[in-house]
């Protein structure tokens, strides 16, 4: 019984924390024909309920006479009328007036009561002898999760390391036999759940117990976690999306950052054709939209690392920052839960680092108990995925180059034999069969695995838990693999009212790329060509030193066999290992107040190796005196450290049952600092010795690099939050912080947040209203910074001049002007919000809309000639975001009984990027893109336009009259020619609406679920017609539309123009095609095998579940392009085996 007692204050101490109301606990399970759902809390509708029974109103009066708080179901007491009202100040005499007769009782622990039902008397079970001879009783139910789904497996124990247990079946029932006259406390437990305890008193049965268990991790759906202060979702003003552990399991078994997009796609992961599927490239990823600009137009077009660096979120994990590819490593069956934070109500406590969003980890942590074991083991198939090559064989190539005058040699009859005889000889191998089909040569079915174990245990007062990790993953390509080894300790001891936590975790990585190199070495290769040489090795040469007059070719064609290469001794591939250690103290100094200290340590050491042998192709080319120079070695080594403090201070209390108030403040110190080195070395002459100690110098024309970083912040949070009987609320940050980054006149900034909401669900005229459960209105501001850019750049640079001393030391000249003037990037955010949720939570809809403007945008600044240096960092121009985010899923069937549930959900996403402002320089690059010939778009910021907009010059489409393409110019008229000066927006990348929308189907112990992606009204300018259908040599092989949609005099609609026209085809509207796309990003199917077979065939298991996957399985799309150039897709299917004992 103490035990119990102990339950009901610890939880009254934390809900009165966690939830400024507090969240109301009701114990007790009852017997009937109608079963109720024990451990109900019920405290969002707390005032609600007080006003609709005169039991509650007597509830509420004995709290005032007498000072204690009372703690109830309204399931349990709706029914009842008080007896009389009370009138003495002792609580035993108060609740007996209001009770009476009432088949209610009531259990007083300190200052807190629990009312619940008395157990009625009911007929015995005949189950066993002792139980016909009345030794003992007979506990029987179910135990369902909070959606009412039965919970097969759920262990049921009989008091603290008591023998007399069992589990739960496959349809979540139970019967447990107890010794008759005893009070047991009986424990409710299942991995990802709440445990719940329950006193009975055995001096009768019990029968159709109902035991609700709440998810851990669906708690946090009741409180919005932000990494540094925890907020009551009931009263929480901002936009934020809490996914589950049990979320991201439906949502894919490949990696968490595709299971994340799959369940709110407003974690955008930006499609990327040239790295497909690859395991080793970290993708782009924007929340609400682009919020940085590029300094360079250029190198943001080449080089996709500068948007990743300036428009990625920040990743939080239990409190400290971690980066993506550590994210993207992390054991998806360590993570509790992922909150998605949007808006600048939460951002803002971020200050600096959240003007791009925050997605916020926590892991799981141990909970009390026996010894617990949970294994899981995946088989990973990875099968390319080459339906978007549409490549021609070996006699259309024939064909195709034949009538694009490639055998054609005028005036010079010599030639002209020579190229008949090489057309006779490859048209005679093509009718030997010879059709090399070059894309299935450098794929495979990669085939991976992975397994990961958890161990974890304790008591009330020490707890811990050990997690290990092995993670092979080999990708689609031949020799491109990732290899992550993680291991991990978690200590947690609890002295009176002090709690001490310790997390450890090691992680290794090795990533290795793919020999073959670039799979667009092989879609260009001709079907006509064997791989092999005479002697059955691959050839290095296809074809060597040929020319084709036709093409005004002034140097002789030679075609490498890129399968060469593949064979040769040689090494890409890149390592880190990282440890952190994460220290905490929590001091629970009462019911009201709270203070955490942690620290976090980080270290990382990382290094790459690349060796390209003598012998390979890329060499071919040196002269007879460079041979020594050949083969070369790159290599690159680096170190990382991290730490970072946060002390945070919490208080809430709750006054006269209406008015709730939370109160935190937070300080924060931490600093990151990296050094990374390398260079390249060269003359290895020797293949066979992949080792840098063979080399003979460093590489022609460089030297070593190095690079050195080192940031400092620090800062000052407040936050509060305030409620009114539950209806109205109120919450706030400000935020003031340092960082070593920026100009020392601004180092220091504010950031603040403020929000409102309302409550309608708890409003009079909702009194009784079953249908409309929650109904809230939310609103906020605020604004956060961001910091993505080199940490120098305020700082004038200076660098020594080689050659130079002066009494024996070098002089120096400047790199670079600073500027002390150089502040926040400010993203200033309001969003609206509304939630709801009908008929018992079987409908919920989420909206949000947003407006979103990034000020003081951090650009290059265009400077005079006379000042030595063409431009400095400094803060110019702003980028402005809105649009909404919608959010549904409903219950079509909730039948707990047959247990069979069906659901249905989707999102959608519209976003408005446009450019506000930009920089003189920005200017100043833009007309030289202006200028500029090139054959894809141009990427210019032009203020008013978004930052995804392309620019080309438009196109009427081909003359069916001559073949050539009709341009029109900026004043409207056609011309033949194409005039870089006559580009204007033609299109926008980023689609207009996006989301996905799901279906969930459970029966018993079977579940299936599928999960689609969508996008439309965008574009896109479809690289495949410009290099693969035009401005591609004939000599190359090339996509079949290059042969059949071609302009002739017989097919004058044609899109293309004609075969034999070699002219060079620059950035046209005619490629630009609208995008919609529909994906099928994941379909899974498991089982939970029932506890009673487990028991039959004698496995010492508790649960066991098997689960399949298919991702990437279908891809429809409106535009027919080549997918993965680069690193080819790959669908993706996982088989996995659970194991708890």
């Amino acid at each position: 019984m103490r035990d119990f007692k102990s339950r009901v204050t610890t939880l009254a101490l934390l809900s009165s924390f966690i939830s400024p109301l507090s969240l109301v606990y009701s114990r007790a399970a009852v017997v009937g024909n109608r079963p109720l759902l024990a451990n109900d809390w019920i405290g969002e509708q707390m005032v609600k309920i007080k006003e609709q029974s005169s039991l509650v109103d007597a509830f509420r009066r004995v709290e005032k006479l007498t000072g204690y708080r009372i703690m109830y179901s309204y399931d349990d007491v709706k029914n009842y009328k008080a007896q009389s009202m009370p009138s003495s100040k002792d609580i035993h005499k108060a609740l007996s007036q209001v009770l009476g007769n009432l088949p209610l009782d009531f259990t007083i622990n300190g200052k807190f009561v629990s009312i619940s039902k008395k157990i009625p008397q009911v007929s015995n079970i005949s189950l066993s002898s002792d139980v016909k001879a009345g030794k003992t009783v007979v506990l029987q139910g179910k135990v369902v999760d909070e959606n009412g789904e039965p919970l097969p497996g759920v262990t049921v124990q009989a008091g603290k390391n008591s023998k007399i247990a069992t589990v739960t079946y496959t349809d979540g029932t139970f019967v447990l036999q107890l010794n008759r006259g005893r009070a047991v406390d009986v424990n409710f437990s299942y991995i990802g759940m709440k445990s719940e305890h329950y006193m009975f008193r055995c001096q009768e049965d019990f029968r159709n117990l109902v035991i609700r268990l709440k998810d851990d991790a669906s708690s946090l759906k009741e409180v919005v976690v932000t990494g540094m202060f925890n907020k009551r979702r009931e009263t929480y003003t901002g936009s934020a999306k809490t996914v589950t552990s049990k979320d991201l399991k439906l949502a894919g078994n490949s990696n968490l950052l595709s299971s994340l997009s799959n369940v709110d796609p407003s974690f955008n992961i930006v499609t990327n054709d040239l790295i497909g599927s690859d395991p080793n490239k970290m993708p782009d990823i924007t929340m609400r939209g682009s919020t940085a600009l590029g300094t360079d137009v250029k190198s943001m077009q080449n080089n996709s690392s500068n948007k990743v660096s300036s428009n990625l979120p920040l990743f939080i994990m239990d409190g400290f920052e971690v980066s993506l590819e550590r994210f993207n490593d992390l054991d998806e069956n360590q993570v509790e839960s992922i909150t998605l934070l949007k808006d600048a109500s939460a951002t803002a406590l971020y200050g600096t680092r959240g003007a791009n969003g925050v997605v916020v980890i926590t892991t799981k942590k141990p909970e009390s108990g026996r010894l617990r074991v949970t294994y899981k083991g995946t088989l990973t198939v990875e099968a390319p995925d080459l339906t978007g090559y549409n490549l021609m064989n070996a006699d259309e190539k024939l064909k195709y180059e034949k009538q694009a005058g490639l055998y054609t040699a005028a005036d010079d009859a010599k030639r002209q034999q020579s190229l008949d005889n090489l057309y006779n000889a490859r048209m005679m191998n093509a009718a030997r069969g010879i059709d090399t089909y070059w894309l299935k040569y450098p794929i495979r079915t990669g085939v991976g695995h992975k397994h990961s174990l958890r161990v974890e245990g304790g008591d009330d007062v020490f707890r811990y838990s050990g997690n290990l990790l092995y993670n092979d993953i080999n990708g689609a390509m031949k020799g491109s693999a990732r290899n992550t080894f993680t291991g991990g300790v978690f200590l947690s001891y609890k002295y009176k009212n002090l709690t001490f936590q310790n997390d450890l975790q090691i992680s290794s990585n090795t990533s290795k790329n793919s020999p073959y190199g670039s799979f667009s070495d092989y879609t260009s290769v001709n079907p006509y060509y064997t791989p092999f040489g005479t002697d059955g090795n691959y050839a290095k040469k296809l074809e060597d030193d040929t020319s084709y007059p036709s093409l005004g070719l002034n140097s002789r064609v030679t075609v490498y066999n890129p399968l060469y290469n593949a064979m040769l001794p040689q090494k890409n591939e890149s390592k880190y290992t990282s440890i952190t250690n994460n220290f905490a103290i929590e001091w629970h100094l009462n019911d009201a107040f709270f203070m955490r200290g942690s620290l976090g340590v980080t270290s990382e050491k990382n290094r790459s190796d690349v060796y390209v042998p003598a012998e390979n192709t890329a060499f071919d080319e040196y002269a007879t005196s460079d041979y020594g120079r050949k083969g070369t070695y790159t290599y690159g080594t680096g170190e990382n450290s991290q730490y970072e403090l946060n002390i945070t201070a919490n208080y809430s209390k709750t006054f006269a049952d209406l008015h709730s108030l939370y109160v935190g403040l937070g300080y924060t110190l931490a600093q990151t600092k990296s050094e990374d080195y390398s260079f390249q070395a060269e003359g290895i002459t020797n293949s066979n010795m992949a080792f840098l100690g063979a080399a003979t110098a460093y590489a022609q024309g460089t030297t070593p690099y190095g690079y050195e970083s080192t940031v400092r912040r620090v800062g000052v949070t407040g936050n509060f939050n305030y409620t009114y009987a539950d209806r109205y609320f109120v919450d706030g940050t400000f935020k003031t912080e340092g960082s070593s980054q920026f100009g020392k006149d601004n180092r220091f900034a504010p950031f603040f947040s403020i929000g409102a909401g309302w409550n309608i669900h708890n409003e009079h005229f909702l009194k009784g209203n079953n249908f409309i459960n929650v109904a809230r209105l939310r609103l906020s501001y605020g604004t956060s910074g961001s910091q993505s850019f080199s940490p120098y750049q305020a700082l004038t640079s200076y660098n020594t001049i080689d050659g130079y001393n002066f009494n024996g030391l070098y002089g120096v000249k400047l790199m670079g002007i600073g500027n002390s003037e150089l502040k926040w990037q400010k993203t200033k955010q309001w969003n609206v919000g509304f939630d709801l949720e009908l008929i018992k939570n079987r409908f919920a809809l989420n909206f949000d809309y947003y407006n979103k403007l990034t000020d003081d945008l951090l650009s290059d600044v265009n400077l005079p000639t006379s000042a030595g240096f063409s431009s400095f960092k400094g803060n110019v121009g702003q980028v402005e975001n809105r649009g909404f985010e919608l959010g549904a899923n409903a219950y079509l069937i909730r039948d707990t009984k047959r247990q069979v549930i069906w659901s249905v959900g989707g999102t959608m996403i519209h976003n408005v990027n446009k450019i506000k402002k930009i920089s003189n320089y920005l200017e100043y690059l833009n007309s030289l893109m202006e200028n500029e010939e090139d054959v894809n778009p141009s990427f210019m910021y032009k203020e008013g336009e978004s930052i995804n907009t392309i620019f080309a010059v438009r196109s009427q489409g081909i003359d069916p009259s001559n073949g050539k393409e009709i341009y029109v110019k900026k004043d409207g008229t056609l011309t033949y020619v194409w005039d870089s000066k006559d580009k204007v927006a033609c299109g926008i990348s980023e689609p207009k609406y996006q989301g996905t929308f799901n279906t969930r189907l459970r029966y018993q112990g079977w579940q299936l679920s599928a999960i689609f992606s969508y996008r439309f009204g965008g574009q896109i300018y479809n690289s495949t017609l410009a290099s693969k259908i035009e401005n591609n040599y004939p000599y190359n092989n090339s996509d079949r539309r290059a042969l059949y949609d071609r302009w002739s005099p017989e097919n004058t609609n044609a899109r293309y123009k004609a075969i034999n026209d070699f002219s060079t085809t620059y950035a046209t509207s005619r490629f630009v095609e609208d995008e919609n796309t529909l994906r099928l990003n994941t379909l899974s199917l498991s089982y939970d095998l029932p506890a009673t077979w487990l028991k039959k065939v004698h496995l010492p298991f508790e649960y066991v579940s098997i689960a399949g996957y298919a991702e990437d399985l279908l891809y429809m799309s409106s535009v027919k392009r080549e997918r993965g150039t680069d690193y080819p897709y790959a669908r993706t299917y996982t088989f996995s085996l659970t194991l708890r004992f």
